[in-house]
């Protein structure tokens, strides 16, 4: 695993378990923590700490111009402020038709009628890593575009998935050799595809979103036509900011549709996973679903879904569980020195910490490694909800709750999933699953397939 090479950041994911020493770490000019107060401190929004510019220019040589790439705060307020609308949850629950549509198909019925109509024989099966991905993959460029890239499809295959994986297996790579992101776009794609087949789907999937955005900037006027708001209404109409350039444009357009695809669907598929291997998680959901959802003809909307207290604690531990990026995202002190879990950290040192030591941290989750949603029932839940950080701080984390709550509020109440034997009888806990780093976890049983029986 890259991190056990070249760092003892993870060395083994039991570290907790060991009570090792919590003081930082120090590494090639950078201190790694493994604190609870640390995390909070380095990560949460208003710090004065900047990310380490050294580390995304490689990390996102894919996509420099986007905001995640954007490393100056002046500039990523701007930006923030420019985008936050758009994943306000007023604005994603004004919204939510785009998922799940009470008077016509949605994406949410076309994926389970799809499942239904392909995967419900016993001899076949679904791997729903794939499944998952096709569906957020639609759902994030419906939202954001107001034009889905239709991946829903039989087989769950689409070229958009595999620019996506492709990428994250191929990150470090980039990380360390950026200039290769470089070259790719400024040469011939012809000789692109011959040279790097593999970023044949990358190349293309930006070329698409450019072509897309061009047409906009030549006639911004046709924003009016979209089906409801997109991001472009927001980025290409600010009368006291500069409208971004189109390079902006298509580096932001890319990065959302990874990182919304991806990491929701990422949970989708741990979540799945343990509901379906311990049946007493999976029945009590199902059970609870029944009991608030009786005709499952008619759609429950998300802030119904959010009152049910198993469900959610479901989705609180699959969060947990999926850990969202794990590889620590580094951040450097300022011109002054700063203190940082009581230690008092000199200007220009870069700082920073995985979110895994904050999931499975033993001291605020009891026997961390269990999959668990009944911890998430207790009375008092406040220093678990302050920890539970899958997808940062930031504020398109309502987006993600949203597409949680419908997505396994429907699949569960319509879908009666179970894994194949030889999934259910592999007892893989969460180190022993635990494959590698490709800035997202990957997992030894992520190609888990099921078998569709009759709806419940």
């Amino acid at each position: 695993m890259y991190l056990a090479a070249l760092t003892p950041l993870v060395p083994r994911l039991d570290a907790n378990e060991d009570h090792l020493n919590r003081a930082p770490r120090h590494r090639i000019g950078a201190l790694h923590f493994n604190d609870r107060r640390a995390y909070h401190e380095i990560y949460t929004y208003g710090s004065t700490l900047v990310k380490d510019p050294g580390f995304y220019y490689g990390f996102m040589a894919h996509c420099p111009k986007g905001l995640v790439s954007t490393c100056d705060p002046e500039d990523a307020k701007k930006r923030r402020s420019l985008l936050g609308p758009m994943f306000s949850r007023r604005a994603v629950l004004a919204l939510e038709s785009t998922i799940q549509n009470k008077e016509r198909s949605s994406i949410i019925d076309q994926f389970i009628a799809l499942i239904e109509e392909n995967y419900s024989s016993k001899s076949s099966s679904i791997q729903m890593a794939l499944a998952y991905r096709s569906l957020t993959t639609d759902v994030i460029t419906e939202y954001c575009f107001a034009e889905s890239a239709n991946t829903l499809t039989p087989g769950f295959n689409h070229p958009i998935q595999r620019t996506v994986q492709d990428f994250l297996k191929r990150i470090w790579i980039q990380r360390h050799f950026p200039f290769i992101n470089s070259a790719t776009f400024k040469a011939p794609r012809t000789l692109v595809q011959w040279l790097f087949p593999a970023f044949k789907s990358f190349v293309d999937m930006k070329a698409a979103y450019g072509h897309q955005i061009d047409g906009l900037m030549d006639n911004p006027s046709s924003l009016s036509d979209a089906d409801h708001e997109t991001i472009y209404h927001h980025l290409l109409s600010q009368k006291d900011q500069a409208i971004p350039s189109r390079e902006i444009l298509v580096d932001e357009a890319f990065t959302l549709v990874g990182a919304g695809s991806d990491t929701v669907g990422n949970v989708c598929t741990v979540g799945t996973f343990h509901a379906l291997k311990n049946q007493i998680i999976g029945q009590k959901i199902i059970k609870e679903l029944c009991e608030a959802w009786p005709d499952k003809d008619r759609p429950m909307d998300c802030t119904a879904l959010e009152n049910l207290p198993y469900l959610t604690a479901f989705i609180k531990e699959a969060l947990r569980f999926s850990v969202g990026v794990v590889h620590p995202l580094p951040r450097i002190v300022g011109s002054t020195s700063t203190k940082i879990a009581g230690y008092e950290i000199p200007p220009g040192t870069v700082v920073k910490m995985s979110i895994l030591f904050l999931h499975m941290n033993c001291d605020v989750f009891s026997d961390p490694y269990t999959f668990n949603p009944d911890r998430w029932l207790a009375d008092d839940t406040s220093d678990m909800t302050l920890d539970l950080a899958p997808f940062s701080k930031g504020p398109r984390i309502c987006l993600a709750w949203c597409e949680l709550y419908l997505i396994f509020g429907n699949i569960f109440r319509k879908l009666n999933m179970k894994l194949q034997d030889e999934e259910v009888n592999q007892r893989i806990d969460f180190r022993q699953g635990f494959k590698s780093d490709h800035l997202v976890p990957y997992w030894h049983w992520e190609a888990y397939r099921l078998s569709i029986e009759r709806s419940v």
